[in-house]
C-alpha cells in the first residue's frame, strides 16, 4: 500500500521522481507509468495531481529551475561584480545544460514546457542584466543598453554551451575563453578580468 502523504508531499514526490527520470533518459522518455513506478504508486494517482504527461514534465522543469535560480541569486549576491559576472557566464556542469538542451528539443511538442522554458530564459536574461548593472555601478564595466547586452551574451553563452556539451567541439576552457572575451569586449571590462576572477559556476546546480 502506498504511504499516506499530504497532497503537497505527494506532489513534491512525483516531481522529484520525474526529474530523476529526466536526468536518466530525457524529457521525451518520461511516461506517467514510469513516474508511477518510480514513486511506487498506481498509475491513476499521478493523474490526480497532473492532468497530462506534458503538464507534469513542465511542472518538473519549472520546479527545478525555480529552485536553481533562487539558490544562484543568493550565491551571486555575496560576490563582487566582476566575480559575479564570471560565475554566471562560466561553463556550467554537463547535467545542467543537457537538461536545458533537452528541454529546448522537447518544447515545440509541449506548449506547457515551452512556456516554462521561455519564462525561465527571460529570468536568466534579467539576472545577467542585473549583474551588468552592478558592474557598471561599481565602475568596472560600461553598457549603453544593458538589456540588449544581456540578451546577446545569453545567446552567445547558450550557443557555446551547445557546442561544448552536446557536440564536443570546444572544451570547458575554450568555452569560457570565448564567452569571457566577448563579455569583456562588449562591456568594456579590462581584458582578462573575468578569467582572473573565475569562480565555480553559479549556474547549474540542477535540483533533482
Amino acid at each position: 500500500m502506498a504511504e499516506r502523504k499530504s497532497s503537497e508531499e505527494r506532489r513534491e514526490q512525483i516531481i522529484g521522481a520525474t526529474l530523476r527520470i529526466v536526468a536518466r533518459k530525457g524529457f521525451a522518455s518520461v511516461t506517467l507509468r514510469d513516474v508511477a513506478a518510480e514513486v511506487g504508486v498506481v498509475h491513476g494517482l499521478i493523474r490526480h495531481y497532473f492532468a497530462s504527461r506534458d503538464e507534469l514534465v513542465a511542472a518538473a522543469f519549472d520546479h527545478a529551475v525555480s529552485a536553481e535560480l533562487e539558490s544562484e541569486a543568493a550565491a551571486l549576491a555575496d560576490l563582487d561584480p566582476i566575480a559575479a559576472l564570471a560565475a554566471w557566464l562560466a561553463t556550467t556542469p554537463e547535467n545542467h545544460y543537457l537538461v536545458w538542451i533537452d528541454a529546448w528539443s522537447e518544447a515545440p511538442r509541449n506548449p506547457a514546457l515551452a512556456a516554462a522554458l521561455t519564462r525561465h530564459h527571460r529570468d536568466c536574461e534579467r539576472i545577467l542584466a542585473d549583474l551588468i548593472r552592478r558592474a557598471v555601478a561599481a565602475g568596472a564595466a560600461s553598457s549603453v543598453e544593458v538589456d540588449a547586452d544581456s540578451r546577446m551574451l545569453t545567446a552567445l553563452a547558450d550557443g557555446v554551451a551547445v557546442q561544448h556539451h552536446a557536440m564536443g567541439i570546444v572544451d570547458a576552457a575554450a568555452a569560457d575563453d570565448v564567452v569571457f572575451r566577448a563579455a569583456e569586449a562588449r562591456l568594456a571590462i579590462a581584458p582578462g578580468s573575468l578569467a582572473a576572477a573565475d569562480r565555480a559556476p553559479a549556474r547549474g546546480q540542477w535540483v533533482g
